[in-house]
């Protein structure tokens, strides 16, 4: 009887035995794959790094160049962001001229200025009377005498519209007059846009430079960071082939050459911002003093916080793709012997 409950008792335990054994082995498993990619990963950055202390001064040199190509458009920008800043500051809104009707007596013209109020787009509306329009000018024209020999009033009712702040553009603008001409009383309607429409010109030239040169810039970090990487791949082209006999993937060989492409890309950035503080700096001077000469004040502004943290992760996305692709086409061509 003793021998079989003993025998009982095994069988009972072995099922549980059994399902310990995989669980344990599946966890040994993860912890293995799990330290293998840590120290995959630690391997890549110390390859990168190996590889930009080799040679110092090639690394910087590749840093500086990236540095002054992102130098000028960040300039770009900022004198763009600067002067779409000085147009707001300086400059009032545009406005509307109506010329009312001189057919229209006082409480025509009311009803008219009503509508107007009423019209979607305008924010405000200043009206002189036909007397008020005529006292006015005889204040600041100096032709007072002239005027009273006059039988008639000449000048007619005006309205001044100042219209709201999303129709403060050329094209928004132009709708409102169109739609403001087209009032009963309304004889006609000027745009008093002329500093406007110079001024929307001036800085969409600046702003189309800005990305012009951006974008050619952009390019030129990219085969820079390109061709950087290829000589990297070409010098450790002996280590690539023993890594390629002993069985090493794709990804493992082309990591370190793609953290030290998004490496080059984030330190150009870095130090293209240094370079951009530096200038708005030593320019800040200038622009205060030229800005007292019109009796105004302004503060030249650099890149703010998301600004400099948005061109840092493009650079470094740049030089991480470009550093891929140099790669991959080497890596799809290379030949282990």
């Amino acid at each position: 009887m003793k021998p079989g409950k003993g025998n009982q008792v095994n069988r009972r335990k072995t099922p549980a035995a059994a399902k310990a054994r995989p669980k344990q082995k599946r966890v040994s498993k993860e912890k293995a794959l799990r330290g293998g990619w840590q120290e995959q990963w630690h391997y890549a950055w110390r390859g990168m790094l190996a590889d930009m202390l080799r040679q110092p001064l090639a690394t910087l040199l590749t840093v500086t160049v990236i540095a002054i190509s992102l130098t000028l458009p960040s300039v770009c920008y900022i004198v763009w962001k600067n002067v779409d800043q000085a147009a707001t500051e300086w400059y009032p809104a545009p406005q509307l001229t109506v010329y009312l009707s001189k057919t229209l007596d006082d409480n025509a013209a009311q009803n008219v200025i009503n509508t107007l109020k009423q019209t979607d787009g305008v924010q405000h509306v200043d009206y002189l009377s036909r007397e008020e329009a005529l006292n006015e000018f005889r204040n600041w024209s100096g032709f007072g005498g002239a005027m009273d020999m006059l039988e008639q009033n000449p000048l007619p009712a005006v309205a001044i519209i100042t219209p709201k702040l999303n129709f403060q553009n050329s094209d928004t603008m132009n709708t409102l007059r169109d739609r403001v001409a087209k009032v009963s009383g309304v004889d006609e309607v000027r745009m008093d846009d002329s500093w406007f429409a110079r001024l929307s010109a001036l800085t969409g030239l600046v702003g189309q430079v800005a990305f012009m040169i951006g974008l050619l810039m952009v390019v030129a970090v990219f085969l820079v960071i390109g061709n950087s990487v290829r000589l990297s791949i070409f010098a450790r082209r002996d280590t690539i082939n023993v890594q390629k006999l002993i069985g090493a993937t794709d990804g493992f060989i082309l990591r370190p050459f793609v953290y030290g492409g998004a490496m080059l890309g984030l330190s150009g950035a870095f130090l293209s911002l240094i370079l951009s503080e530096i200038l708005v700096f030593r320019l800040e001077s200038v622009v205060s003093h030229v800005a007292s000469v019109f009796s105004a004040s302004f503060d030249l502004k650099g890149f703010s916080f998301d600004e400099a943290l948005l061109l840092l992760l493009v650079s470094a996305i740049v030089g991480w793709v470009a550093a891929w692709l140099a790669t991959a086409q080497h890596l799809r061509r290379f030949t282990p012997q």
